[in-house]
This record gives C-alpha cells, structure tokens and sequence, in this order.
C-alpha cells in the first residue's frame, strides 16, 4: 500500500481519468506590475517538492487513507511569452481543457493575475456560466487597472461578467489593507466580505462553509487561496507579507472544506514566494494546504 503522497501522484499522460489534476503556473509578471516582490514563478516546483518530501497517504484527524485517490500532475504551462495578454490566452485555453477532463484541477501559483484566467478556463468548461467562488486573502484584489495585475483578478472577473458577485466571498480581508473605493465596489457587485478579524473571533468554519453554500448555489465554483492571507509568522514567502492573519489551522479547515465539496472544482494556492523561503517553511504550509484540499476530496469519494 502506498505510504507517501507521491506514490500517487502520476503524470497526465500516465492518468487521462483522476479524481484530480495539478497543474502549475509559473507566473509573478503581474506581481511585479503590482510593485510585489519577483519570484511566484518559482512557486509551482518549490510546492511539488514539499508535497513528495513528507505528506502520507493516511490522515490521522479523519481517520481517512487517501490510497483510492488518483492525482495526475499536467506539469507547469509554458508561461514565458513576453506579451503578457498571450500568456493569459494560454492559461485560458488549457485550464478550459483539463476542467473538461478532470472533475477537479489544483492550481499550484504563482502571482494572483493568473485567477483572472483560470476562472475564465472554469467558465468555458461550465458552458459558459458566470461561476461563484471564494478568495481567501489579505487584499480584494478588484483595482479597476487597464493593466492585468495580481491586484485586479477578481474585479475584472466581476465587471465581465464571469463571477456573479452575489456568489463570491472574500475572506480574511485586513483592515487595513484595502481601500474604501474596493470595498464600496464589493458592495456595489453584492459580493460578500468577512475580515480577517471575524475569522480570529468566530472561526473559519462558520464563514467558509457560509461562503460555499453561496459559491456553489448554481453549479461549479472555484476556491482561490492566497497565500500571503496566513500571518508572516507563518508564512514569510509571499509576494506581500502581513504581519498578521490565518493561522495554519485556519488555512487547513477551509481547505478540506473546500475538497469536501463536490462543486468545487478549481482549487488555486497563489502568490508563494520561494527565494524568501525559511527552511522551506512557506512551500511546506503550502503543500500542507493542498493536502487538506486532496483529504476532502478522498473523504467524499471514499
């Protein structure tokens, strides 16, 4: 029987059906347009070393083995276009493909920018449906910029009409990290907002599980997962650290909530930051994270 996480992951080729498909973006052009620190492109291979390193197959919290699941890995896109539209064309194009073929795809980032295209990719392979979805993060990221920036994912998806605002919660905001104009054109959208603080005084359970039933009211969604939304104590490779926010704990609840959800089937971890790394620590909570996602996913299939 299998003992480690990487006995089951296999290359797509390898795997045309799984219960899941990961795929990395190599990708931090829109966090440097946004002033953020250069090196999310290195994220998606620092994360697939700390999932093979230490992650087993049996989760002790649930009880669960995760030996039925089968993980297939579509390696990292080819990013490298200097026109920063192709690129995105790119991520469009082959996350519509893979989400026809597999239930669900894992996303391992990469700078924020990327869920601008992702969600579209989620959008064609769901017949063109507006979808719901979540963002865990520090910032709303719904800037009205003419450049595509890992600031402006979520807001361009709103005003296109590919996220229905009624369906999309952002979690764990700061208080003092966005502006005023964002928040009041969350509210304008009827997008739902839950601040870091009431996750600290409430849990992460009431809010995501909230979040999800709205997310998933019409059909797929997607959970997008910032990385910089877990405090820097915790996680100090992200393109923008912030002293304070998630706790692992916290991160992990609202990920095997996420992978318990059959609806979800775009699960994003962005904007890990690799060269800022401590002992691998941020890449380690990461793919800490993603096995959380995986463990939900193995719960409901069991």
């Amino acid at each position: 029987m299998p003992t480690f996480l990487r006995e089951l992951i296999r290359p797509a080729a390898e795997l045309p059906e799984a219960d899941v498909c990961l795929v990395g973006l190599p990708l931090d052009f829109g966090t440097v347009l946004e002033g953020g620190r250069a090196g999310a492109a290195g994220a998606p291979e620092a994360i697939r070393r700390e999932l093979r390193r230490y992650h087993k197959t049996y989760n002790l919290e649930h009880n669960l083995s995760l030996n039925h699941l089968r993980i297939a890995d579509a390696g990292n896109l080819a990013l490298r276009q200097p026109d920063h539209p192709r690129n995105h064309a790119h991520i469009r194009e082959r996350l519509g493909q893979l989400l026809r073929q597999y239930p669900r795809v894992v996303v391992l980032g990469g700078s924020h920018d990327g869920t601008y295209s992702t969600v579209r990719g989620l959008f064609d392979a769901s017949g063109g449906r507006a979808v719901g979805g979540i963002n865990l993060d520090a910032h709303a990221d719904v800037k009205d910029n003419p450049n595509l920036t890992s600031g402006s994912p979520f807001g361009r998806l709103l005003r296109e009409g590919f996220l229905t605002g009624a369906e999309f919660t952002e979690i764990g905001l700061h208080t003092n990290l966005n502006t005023e104009e964002d928040i009041a054109f969350l509210h304008q959208q009827n997008a739902h907002i839950v601040p870091l603080a009431h996750v600290q005084t409430d849990g992460m359970a009431l809010y995501f599980s909230r979040a999800l039933s709205r997310a998933t009211r019409s059909g797929p969604a997607f959970v997008s997962f910032d990385i910089d939304s877990c405090a820097e104590a915790y996680a100090p490779a992200v393109s923008a650290p912030s002293a304070d926010g998630f706790t692992p704990r916290q991160a992990v609840e609202a990920a095997f909530l996420a992978g318990n959800a059959p609806e979800v089937r775009l699960f994003e971890l962005v904007e890990l930051n690799p060269l800022y790394d401590r002992d691998n620590q941020t890449a380690r909570l990461a793919a800490t994270i993603i096995t959380a996602y995986l463990t939900g996913i193995a719960a409901r299939t069991k």
